[in-house]
């Protein structure tokens, strides 16, 4: 069979230059194509990369769907279908609401491709497509997986699948399930040793684990990345990061470390499920920055908590610990996660188009702020945050990442990007 994968183009909002100066390749479609049999005819199209042929030859589309592009992925579904192409749609927005999904697919994919794609090529092939396909919890990542993806700047790998945290905001665990799995260290040493990139991101939602198992584990890929001489960056978690641990990075090439804080309000500790306290947080900043490592920070304002004095405040705080980059984003309610059911049992959320799910407009009436109110002050404490002030202040040397392509270029991407908000 012909096979044809497609990602969506998803709107870049507040970061759309500094990805298209710095676009980070996408390695979901890669690793489910590493699923099929070889004796099948794979492409991949990734729709921000190139345009759709819709006339190519294809005898299933399998379309990922994210909940901001599914809009998006139904009309390009449509079209395909129109030309008679069997269509699957999968990833979470489809997985969550995978009834909506069927009115605009042959079939639905729901959850974990591992448990299930095998099945569905195979019912594809015999023309048994059923409506829907139910994942279960993958006992481990196929040796045949591919886990890396080369781009222009950068390799993204994946050493790691699953989460062992269930945010009220993430819907990782409530379609994907509650599992952690590693990938085999040789297959991932091996992927480093393809990497023909200066820098490699790690894509692993919690990079470093929190066991000595999980340590020993990581130890030895950072080891190869470093005798490659090539920097690395990933997300972890912030109660990880002991001094021996950010030494360890800082000698093994680590340029710096992408860590969801999401509330310094104290009062939101309920709402976020993590330690929440600005001073806790700007001690362990320091720390990293001692140690020469970068940090991007994650904040999400709407919490029931905020106010537009705690997203100010929010502000302030990311410029007084010199944080490198922060990713600010208005809380959305994503179909299948906590904060979704509950603001919808509530009669909160006002706006059912996936659009508008792209982590910068308000699609449910927060406790504290009209919705364009929430907007603004969002977009305000981004301004003040990569001010031209704020980036000079912000700026240090002696660090362990290429102080203009991993600090200045960002900062005046995301600062040209906010101009015309």
């Amino acid at each position: 069979m012909n096979i044809l994968f497609v990602n969506p183009f998803q709107y870049f909002s507040i970061n759309k230059h500094l990805h298209r100066r710095y676009p980070v390749p996408g390695l979901t479609l890669p690793y489910l194509a590493s699923l099929i049999p070889p004796s099948h005819n794979i492409s991949i199209v990734d729709e921000a990369r190139e345009p759709i042929d819709y006339d190519q030859p294809a005898d299933l589309v399998c379309i990922t769907t994210q909940t901001v592009n599914a809009s998006r992925a139904y009309n390009i579904a449509g079209k395909f279908r129109q030309r008679g192409r069997k269509v699957v749609l999968g990833g979470p927005h489809a997985s969550a609401l995978p009834d909506e999904a069927a009115a605009h697919c042959d079939s639905v994919a729901i959850g974990n491709a591992e448990t299930i794609m095998e099945q569905i090529i195979a019912d594809a092939q015999n023309s048994s497509l059923k409506a829907q396909y139910h994942n279960s919890i993958p006992a481990k990542i196929p040796s045949h997986a591919r886990g890396y993806v080369n781009g222009s700047w950068q390799t993204s790998i994946l050493a790691s699948r699953g989460c062992e945290l269930n945010c009220s905001f993430c819907s990782m665990q409530n379609i994907f399930g509650d599992f952690y799995l590693q990938r085999s260290a040789d297959e991932v040493l091996a992927d480093i040793a393809k990497s023909t990139a200066q820098y490699i991101t790690f894509v692993d939602d919690n990079f470093y684990g929190a066991s000595q198992q999980a340590h020993d584990y990581y130890n030895q890929i950072i080891k190869a990345v470093a005798e490659k001489g090539i920097s690395w960056l990933a997300q972890v978690r912030l109660p990880i990061l002991t001094d021996e641990v950010l030494s360890r990075f800082r000698d093994h090439n680590c340029a710096g470390v992408f860590i969801g804080f999401e509330s310094i309000n104290p009062k939101n500790v309920q709402d976020v499920g993590k330690k929440v306290d600005a001073d806790y947080f700007l001690k362990q900043i320091q720390r990293i920055h001692a140690k020469g490592l970068g940090v991007v920070g994650s904040f999400i304002f709407g919490f029931d908590e905020d106010t537009p004095e705690t997203i100010q405040a929010t502000a302030d705080f990311c410029i007084e610990s010199r944080m490198e980059l922060t990713a600010f984003s208005v809380l959305t309610p994503y179909p299948g996660t906590k904060v979704y059911a509950d603001l919808n049992k509530e009669g909160r959320i006002i706006s059912t188009n996936w659009d508008d799910y792209d982590s910068d407009k308000v699609v449910f009436q927060p406790k504290n702020f009209t919705p364009q109110q929430l907007e603004s002050e969002m977009f305000k404490a981004a301004k003040r945050f990569y001010s031209m002030r704020s980036i000079y202040s912000r700026m240090k040397f002696g660090m362990n990442y290429d102080q203009l392509k991993l600090y200045l270029m960002p900062n005046l991407l995301r600062k040209y990007s906010l101009m015309a908000m």
